[in-house]
């Protein structure tokens, strides 16, 4: 499946570029609020994380463009006192851009992801269910290494050749796997997305 998503994606991007008659690339640097949201996580607390990668935009015409992108995305969530989730993931989204007005643009679009890692530190080793201070989800492969999601914004030309944004980015699919099992326990979690506010700029190099 993972296969198949990619090889559409290459597809679509190589035939959108071959009718395109504008196309840029460019750098891309965000700060990022993250939290889950799901039937297992409720009321999780919001935490600071970043994500930077390589933007491209393909000129559809004078109102809209396609935007891929390929980032590295470090989403941390952290309780005070008691722990700290940090995953890493390469974000791949592509994005529908509409020049509402003079320098001013929505975007919206989905999100493949890939899950490089995922671990849970804790602040005291009590509050571990298998008493260790860290556990690495990795681990009889708690985690799902792929992440499908939606991704909306708006975002502002400063200049020609720079462009900032704020994003709303919603995990569709549960990071987490059903038959989650970390150190011999079963944690019983299958409803656990991913959700995100970003703060980004765009710089375009080419």
């Amino acid at each position: 499946m993972k296969k198949l998503i990619l090889g559409l994606a290459t597809v679509a991007l190589a035939a959108g570029m071959s009718f395109a008659g504008d196309i840029s690339v460019g750098g891309r640097a965000a700060v990022n609020l993250s939290t889950f949201w799901g039937d297992d996580f409720d009321d999780a607390p919001w935490s600071f994380g970043f994500n930077a990668g390589v933007d491209g935009k393909i000129g559809i015409n004078d109102m809209i463009s396609v935007v891929p992108e390929v980032g590295v995305d470090m989403r941390r969530v952290s309780e005070d006192d008691e722990y700290t989730w940090t995953t890493w993931a390469i974000d791949i989204p592509v994005l529908a851009r509409f020049a509402v007005a003079p320098q001013f643009f929505l975007e919206v679009g989905p999100s493949f992801d890939f899950i490089l890692s995922s671990t849970m530190e804790f602040d005291n080793e009590a509050v571990s269910l298998t008493g260790e201070k860290e556990i690495d989800f990795g681990d009889g492969d708690a985690i799902n290494t792929f992440e499908f999601g939606i991704v909306a914004g708006a975002g502002y030309s400063v200049m020609p050749n720079l462009d900032i944004n704020i994003r709303f980015a919603m995990g569709i699919t549960s990071i987490v796997d059903s038959k989650m099992n970390v150190a011999g326990l079963e944690l019983g979690w299958d409803d656990v997305e991913n959700m995100q506010i970003q703060l980004g700029a765009t710089f375009w190099f080419l």
